[in-house]
């Protein structure tokens, strides 16, 4: 399921959620678990902080799910806007926390029906690329991790991030092409 039915899909979980279906929130969770941690384990030094925060912001998701209403985008660019503010919080209140450059979030990144040889592989494509989405200034990570890790659309990225379709497009092809030079320079520096 991707795009529209995608959308239409957690639209109703939302809809059944606010109106007491427990079940339905907790599938709503465990669908949007996994792209919420991913984005949160971008930004943050470890996986547990990652873990936690994703919690919170489920945790504030519901608290607002009375109050959330349908404006044309997926539920998950609401999500998704809460866990950057979360984040943002995170951040402000961790002000003088050293960033570890983790390779923590490798394992949420990997296909685990691989073969051991194609993990390895993998895992050092996905390290170079991790690496250099590391060294990326924030506004292009943002927008390329919920792009191409997330799997979100531009419409619903430029709803998260506050900027309009056109801007949020700019953005990620002045960062992809700033990826590929930090990964080529990476690959150098090694």
């Amino acid at each position: 399921m991707h795009g529209y039915d995608q959308s239409q899909h957690l639209l109703s979980l939302v809809v059944k959620a606010q109106a007491g279906d427990e079940a339905a929130f907790e599938q709503l969770y465990h669908e949007c678990y996994e792209p919420i941690l991913r984005y949160i384990a971008f930004r943050v030094p470890t996986v547990d902080d990652a873990e936690d925060l994703a919690q919170q912001v489920f945790i504030r998701f519901y608290s607002n799910l009375a109050s959330w209403k349908d404006q044309g985008y997926s539920p998950m660019a609401y999500i998704f806007t809460v866990a950057r503010s979360v984040v943002s919080d995170y951040w402000r209140s961790n002000k003088n926390r050293p960033v570890s450059n983790s390779e923590d979030i490798i394992p949420l990144l990997v296909d685990n029906g691989k073969k051991p040889d194609e993990i390895v592989q993998s895992k050092q494509a996905v390290a170079e690329i991790s690496r250099g989405i590391n060294r990326l200034p924030d506004n292009y990570r943002e927008v390329i991790v919920l792009r191409l890790i997330d799997g979100l659309s531009n419409p619903e990225i430029s709803k998260i991030i506050g900027k309009s379709e056109v801007a949020t497009r700019k953005l990620y092809s002045r960062g992809i092409q700033k990826l590929q030079y930090e990964i080529k320079v990476g690959k150098i520096d090694e």
